[in-house]
């Protein structure tokens, strides 16, 4: 058998009938203070202070007004704390934008690729058909050395000596690139 608290049971049944009767105001209120979103959650808790609050012993004039202060007491808090969030955010942006690194090549580095890219354009003309489709078909397609070798009808020992004399032959032809003044 359970003991039953008639002070308890009184202030549950002045909450609920506290809530029945503005809820919907409350809501009302909140969505225009911080929106929808949020208004639910703080009137939750708006109606938590309330249930805790220790004026047990008196009795409120206005329970109404009391209820609409803690909530706007709460769109206060709930505003200044979005504002650190947003604050530290950009700081934190801030910051990061600071230390990212300028990934743009410069003027030198674009004329170089450049030149590097017409030299291996031109080293891959002076090679044997088979070994330049044999480097094309490697690096550019991205074939296997058995695919190549099934394609061209070559052995897999022809396609890696092809492939290896392509690139040295290109690597040869890319040591002397120099950017013109």
């Amino acid at each position: 058998m359970s003991v039953v608290n008639p002070s308890r049971d009184a202030r549950a049944s002045q909450l609920a009938k506290l809530y029945r009767s503005h809820c919907k105001a409350l809501l009302r209120f909140l969505g225009r203070k911080v929106g929808q979103t949020d208004a639910s959650d703080l009137a939750h808790e708006a109606f938590l202070r309330i249930a805790h609050a220790e004026h047990g012993q008196t009795r409120l004039h206005n329970e109404r007004a009391f209820l609409f202060q803690i909530a706007a007491n709460l769109v206060v808090d709930h505003k200044r704390a979005q504002l650190r969030r947003s604050r530290i955010l950009t700081a934190v942006e801030v910051d990061d934008l600071l230390t990212v690194a300028d990934e743009t090549p410069s003027p030198e580095r674009l004329a170089q690729s450049r030149c590097e890219l017409q030299a291996l354009d031109a080293a891959l003309r002076e090679l044997p058909f088979r070994r330049a489709e044999a480097f094309r078909l490697s690096r550019i397609e991205g074939l296997t050395h058995a695919s190549i070798a099934n394609r061209l009808g070559v052995s897999l020992r022809t396609v890696e000596a092809e492939i290896r004399m392509a690139l040295d032959h290109c690597a040869d032809r890319l040591r002397s690139v120099r950017v013109p003044d």
